[in-house]
């Protein structure tokens, strides 16, 4: 009998044995804790989990239509070799604007200093008497960390500055060059948001785009019905031209210079790579407000820029202002962040917020973007999507309150690096509701569901280790959390530095290994004409400066007799070879001893004679 309370209990069972020919019934006794009913899930169940959960994408590929048009735009209009050069130029000069600022810690409008770190002037200020003074620079304090973010971004803007002209060509080899990345994020953010939002369907779009007509396509592949209306905005005429080339196939698009004050809303506002483009930060959250007053009702907003640090930072101080200057019943972030606060990845200082999409490459006859043996590029982007709603975390306080499957979504961390995969567990580091940056442990012996139970009857073991190795970069967890370190990739601290250079210098004074012969020399003795030329074919080997036979062991070479050459204890006036460490310190030592011995002799005779 099995009690379902949480107490221990006896259970006998009988076992049927065999002893000298006759049979008997034994009764053996086990002890069990309590047991509850098993875990068991449906297969619709588990498949619509993996479904809302798995929203990564591997590698996706851009409609073959839209690839004959790239087709026909890089042969007709400029010689290939001319295009490519162009396009890396303008790579290389978006490069050196994008990926120049290193990862820091960047000031927050939301972290609040401790009480333990309050001066003496705080404390002064808690008196009635400072009151007015204390409101004064309370005010002064909330926008010091506007100043700050204002000040690293104007540090940041005046480092590198890109204009580009769009003349024709120009415009032709920036579409080659950045049409499938820029394609392959922007599907891949849709289909997240098509997933876990079942009941968006937006018929108002508005396309803000670097590259032209590389969003529109996109939500068309995902949102397979017709859109009322599309407007997309491009800042050049060429690109506008190339624009109406891709899209002709797609109705109801209307071409903009600029972005005009229309009374109509939008349901679905893509801004792919623009921020960059403006002039300084408040020309930054100006825009963003403006498009932002431009969403309907239960709209989604998309930010994207590039996967560096500097694009991190741009969406870092947009995130904050709408946490800070809106309630939280007015937006919510549907991705990436599964939280309403603090960014723990801006804390780091050596971390930031991205992630990575495959896309598979254009054809190399058609357009040569780097190495020829791979056809699958992997661009590295930050994201912000955002809807103008209250949210299921403002709705419900924990998980278990929500509803729907993807309500609860809300609540799961999202993998924000790359998962370490060793054996027999896996490494995930995630941030994680309310403001956690941590790191998960999935091993294979203490599964997460033990008992899932599909169609045919039969219950996987170890289902989350298994999904725990499938699980791509930018995925949701979940299942439950077993945390390995409170705050994920622990930066070595200060005593394991100091420890660890410890250990280096006594294994670099163990190794004592030092160069015998410079740089320059070895490359020029090591060189092809030394080899076939300079050598005679006779081999004289010298020993303290005296002739003598070939050694068991290799002689290092030197160019002529120095101090160094003596003290290792040979020279050879050949080709080099490698430095004879143990062979020539055992005959060093040797010499040692015996000078020792024959100056211990030599003082006894002395005292003796004396």
């Amino acid at each position: 009998m099995v009690h379902s309370e949480g107490r221990k209990i006896n259970v006998f069972l009988p076992i049927q044995e065999r002893r000298r020919g006759r049979r008997f019934f034994a009764h053996r006794g086990y002890k069990f804790d309590s047991i509850g009913e098993s875990q068991s899930l449906s297969a619709e169940e588990i498949e619509e989990l993996d479904r809302v959960s798995m929203v990564s994408l591997k590698t996706l590929k851009i409609p073959d239509n839209v690839r004959n048009k790239l087709h026909n735009l890089a042969k007709q209009f400029i010689k290939k070799k001319d295009l490519e050069k162009l396009g890396r130029f303008m790579a290389k000069k978006l490069t050196s604007r994008n990926c120049v600022e290193l990862p820091r810690v960047l000031p927050s409008k939301l972290l609040c200093e401790l009480k333990e770190e309050k001066n003496r002037i705080e404390k002064m200020l808690d008196k009635k008497s400072y009151k007015c003074l204390k409101q004064f620079l309370l005010n002064y304090e909330n926008k010091s960390k506007e100043v700050e973010q204002v000040a690293l971004t104007y540090a940041e803007d005046t480092r590198h500055k890109v204009s580009i002209s769009f003349f024709p060509e120009v415009s032709i080899a920036y579409t080659l060059h950045n049409f499938n990345g820029n394609y392959g994020i922007i599907y891949r953010i849709l289909h997240e948001i098509k997933v876990r939002i079942g009941d968006f369907t937006p018929s108002v779009l508005l396309s803000y785009s670097s590259v032209p007509a590389a969003g529109v396509i996109a939500a068309q592949e995902i949102f397979t019905y017709k859109f009322d209306k599309i407007v997309t905005v491009e800042p050049s005429e060429h690109l506008t031209s190339i624009s109406k080339y891709l899209m002709d196939h797609i109705s109801n698009v209307q071409y903009q210079m600029h972005l005009y004050e229309q009374g109509h809303t939008f349901d679905l506002i893509i801004l792919s790579h623009t921020l960059l483009s403006l002039y300084d930060y408040n020309s930054r959250n100006l825009f963003v407000k403006n498009v932002w007053n431009k969403l309907s009702k239960k709209g989604i907003i998309v930010i994207i820029e590039n996967g560096t640090p500097t694009g991190f930072r741009m969406l870092h101080s947009i995130r904050e202002m709408f946490i800070t200057e809106l309630k939280f019943d007015r937006f919510h972030i549907v991705a990436p962040c599964p939280h309403e606060s603090i960014c723990p990845l801006s804390l780091t200082g050596k971390d930031w917020c991205h992630f990575s999409q495959r896309t598979l490459r254009l054809s190399h006859h058609i357009y040569c973007k780097g190495s020829r043996a791979k056809n699958v590029e992997e661009e590295k982007y930050s994201y912000l999507v955002i809807r103008k709603c209250e949210g299921p975390r403002t709705k419900y306080k924990s998980e278990s309150e929500a509803v729907t499957v993807k309500e609860k979504s809300f609540f799961w961390p999202r993998v924000v690096m790359p998962t370490i995969k060793a054996g027999k567990h896996v490494l995930i580091d995630v941030c994680s509701y309310p403001y956690n940056f941590e790191r998960l442990v999935v091993t294979k012996s203490s599964s997460l569901l033990s008992n899932i139970r599909t169609k045919s009857g039969t219950i996987l073991k170890g289902y989350g280790y298994k999904k725990a190795r499938k699980i791509l970069w930018g995925d949701l967890w979940r299942f439950t959390k077993r945390i390995s370190r409170p705050d994920a990739r622990l930066y070595t601290p200060e005593v394991t530095k100091r420890h660890l250079y410890r250990l280096y210098q006594k294994q670099k004074r163990r190794e004592n290994v030092k160069s015998i012969v410079d740089k320059k020399s070895e490359q020029f003795y090591s060189s092809r004409a030394i080899q076939y030329y300079g050598s005679s074919g006779v081999t004289e080997y010298y020993f303290f400066g005296l002739p003598c036979s070939p050694p068991p062991f290799p002689i290092p070479f030197c160019e002529s007799f120095d101090l160094l050459s003596l003290q290792q204890g040979a020279v050879c006036r050949s080709s080099p070879s490698p430095p004879p460490t143990k062979a020539v310190n055992r005959i060093m030592n040797k010499n040692k001893e015996e000078k020792i011995a024959r100056k211990v002799d030599a003082d006894a005779a002395h005292s003796y004679h004396s």
